[in-house]
């Protein structure tokens, strides 16, 4: 028992000092991030993409390569130390987050700025020795975050119309078996796997079909049933911004008379 509880100890006592030096080496950074904005603040950013390589240099040598419980030991430090100099850390806050702000002392914005830069570098598989050349390359630090942005953006939104697209394929496929309508064509008429009807609604709830196709590919099918979702997705977006400007009216509705007097001053 003494012999498991001396290596536990040991194990620990070897976390705590990996977490100590690496630390240390956050430290050092801290100090010529100091030095830095102290003195080549105004031409600072070689002196600061320099900063950052050496950061994700930490980061991806001493984080990402070290084992379980150094990284346990590592993120237990930094958090302490954060919160000790006032800085709100959340369970969900990145390790390369908590040590970007850990070296520059910065707000929750700038920090995430630069945390993007790195990612972004990491993704691209662009090492440490290469991140300064690379972000000259790229416009700076300003427009690769801008760029991260808009690619977070672009793929929820990507998602989203993928998921419209196969709510509208699995409604059709249910459709097979309950159709929404039927129509009924002559003998003559021949139609393929599947066919296209164009129709024009009239007021009493009936349709005129006024143009055929009888034989529609699948390319032909695949890019209806994106216009299908296109226009789902159009109205889920409309609805749900409805549903938040009903429930903003209610809110102000529902406030007392004097207040709701300022608010439409105010306005």
């Amino acid at each position: 028992m003494k012999s498991l509880n001396s290596k536990s100890s040991a194990v620990q006592a070897a976390a705590l000092a990996f977490a100590n030096a690496t630390v240390q080496s956050l430290d050092a950074l801290a100090q010529r991030r100091e030095h830095w904005e102290a003195t080549d603040f105004k031409k600072a950013n070689d002196g600061l993409y320099a900063i950052l390589a050496d950061c994700q240099e930490v980061y991806e040598q001493k984080f990402l390569n070290a084992g379980d419980s150094d990284q346990k030991a590592l993120r237990a430090d930094l958090k302490a130390r954060l919160q000790a100099a006032g800085v709100k850390v959340q369970v969900n806050t990145t390790t390369l987050t908590m040590m970007v702000r850990f070296v520059f002392s910065s707000d929750r914005k700038r920090a995430h700025g630069y945390t993007y830069v790195i990612k972004a570098a990491i993704s691209h598989q662009v090492s440490a020795q290469e991140l300064p050349v690379w972000i000259k390359n790229n416009g700076g630090i300003e427009e690769i975050k801008r760029k991260s942005v808009i690619s977070d953006e672009a793929l929820a939104n990507r998602e989203k119309r993928q998921a419209a697209l196969d709510e509208v394929k699995a409604t059709a496929e249910t459709a097979t078996i309950n159709p929404l309508g039927y129509v009924e064509f002559s003998e003559t008429f021949s139609l393929g796997e599947h066919a296209v009807l164009v129709v024009q609604p009239n007021s009493d709830g009936t349709a005129n079909v006024v143009a055929v196709l009888p034989e529609a590919n699948n390319p032909v099918i695949e890019a209806l049933y994106k216009c299908i979702a296109r226009e789902a997705l159009k109205a889920k977006v409309l609805e749900e911004m409805r549903a938040k400007e009903a429930a903003v009216n209610k809110a102000v509705g529902q406030l007392p008379a004097a207040n709701a007097d300022q608010q439409r001053l105010a306005a």
